[in-house]
């Protein structure tokens, strides 16, 4: 069989960049990624909400539909963008419209697996937005200073973006159609892992789902960087799972 296509979708305080160690390991084993950058992040102006990012996921996944089977995999943030934008796209609906691919499963890097109709912060407040969060109500932009990040993202990794996105709502939950793994990484933030386990434990107790896969991994809010080998083991594994 062909082996499938990971689309890797960064979140919201990272670029593509992110995924360079992963991609790497992916294509020893010879495996491809494709890394579309998201417009809400670092974009000048501000984006007004999160429908160019969705826009971007939905164009890159259905081009590569044509032709290949597909794994989405997103990371912290780009779990609404991406759980929004793939409505149609799953293997049934595209071998329907006589596709050759689909998509044929997601992994969620402690990322936001949330049902339709889910909002981060209300509109024009600041809620639910952690300290390190920097908020220019002014600009319209949200920022973490360099010296927070560590601590944020990297927490196993040694020493040697606009309101507008936060402010918009989920319309879909591919998670309820496609294949679904969750990789809940234990040394992120507690209040982190705490959230990330109450968003799988509500995704299941809300209805249908195809939630079949939770890893636990001891590694921090960025493994694809801390821990690339196992991440691209772990994806690989995955994309084969039968769902």
């Amino acid at each position: 069989m062909p082996k499938p296509v990971f689309v890797l979708l960064h979140g919201a305080w990272h670029s593509p960049r992110c995924w360079n160690p992963l991609v790497g390991e992916l294509a020893k084993a010879g495996y491809s990624a494709v890394t579309p950058a998201l417009p809400s992040t670092g974009s000048t102006p501000p984006t007004p909400d999160w429908s160019k990012d969705v826009e971007t996921i939905r164009d890159t996944v259905s081009d590569l539909v044509q032709e290949h089977d597909v794994v989405v995999v997103m990371h912290s943030f780009s779990g609404m963008t991406g759980g929004t934008a793939l409505e149609g796209l799953d293997k049934p609906a595209c071998a329907a419209k006589g596709l050759k691919g689909g998509v044929v499963r997601l992994i969620y890097i402690v990322a936001f697996l949330v049902p339709e109709g889910f909002q981060h912060s209300p509109y024009g407040t600041r809620d639910n937005m952690i300290p390190e969060m920097r908020t220019d109500f002014e600009a319209g932009i949200i920022t973490v200073r360099p010296e927070d990040a560590k601590a944020m993202f990297y927490q196993d990794i040694d020493n040697a973006t606009s309101f507008g996105a936060y402010w918009s709502t989920t319309t879909y939950a591919a998670w309820r159609d496609i294949p679904t793994t969750y990789i809940l990484c234990t040394g992120d933030k507690p209040t982190t892992v705490a959230a990330a386990q109450h968003l799988v434990d509500s995704a299941k107790a809300n209805g249908r789902h195809r939630i079949d896969n939770v890893i636990k991994v001891d590694a921090g809010h960025s493994p694809f960087i801390s821990r690339p080998g196992w991440t691209a083991a772990t994806l690989i594994q995955e994309a084969i799972r039968e769902g």
